[in-house]
């Protein structure tokens, strides 16, 4: 008999947590931000434009975009009836290799730094960002052959432009969550 009021009352402590602690989180004004605070499921994200020196950027900056956008659940094009979908441009301001360690005159480890301006235009609403860069430091190694030399800097590249796109999904998310 015992076991059976203390399974009841188990029962209950359980459906009432379940209930009250999301009436209480949402009550006070919680929420989560994230993709679903994006009022737009398609975007169109028209090709980049590289104002700098080094080739193929472009390239790089427009696949992690478009990941980046998937990976929260919009749908990307890079075609399409532009007047009534969000449109993203896109403009790569700058771009460096920076020695970040040397020994003996010879440099060990290298940085990427990429510059990326974003407008994002949604119907009438039009939101810049300027001088996005990676949250964090993207390093490679320098040390090896050439062609290594050459392959790392390619995948620090790819990194650098992938924790760009990540930045902006979250910036914009942010800004239509405010």
């Amino acid at each position: 008999m015992r076991d059976q009021i203390s399974n009841h009352k188990a029962r209950f402590f359980l459906l009432f947590t379940s209930c009250i602690v999301p009436l209480i989180l949402y009550g006070c004004g919680y929420h989560m931000v994230g993709s679903s605070s994006i009022p737009f499921d398609t975007i169109v994200v028209l090709p980049v434009q590289n104002k700098t020196q080094e080739p193929l950027l472009e390239d790089v900056m427009h696949r992690a975009l478009s990941s980046g956008f998937i990976s929260q659940g919009i749908r990307v094009t890079s075609t399409g009836d532009r007047d009534r979908r969000a449109r993203l441009e896109t403009v790569i301001r700058s771009f460096s290799v920076n020695t970040v360690a040397a020994s003996d005159d010879k440099v060990k480890e290298q940085s990427v730094v990429m510059e990326v301006d974003f407008r994002l235009i949604e119907g009438e609403r039009v939101m810049e960002f300027t001088s996005v860069k990676s949250p964090i430091a993207i390093t490679f190694q320098a040390t090896g052959s050439v062609t290594e030399a050459v392959i790392e800097k390619q995948r620090a590249i790819e990194r650098a432009a992938e924790e760009i796109a990540k930045e902006l999904v979250s910036r914009i998310a942010l800004r239509y969550a405010e």
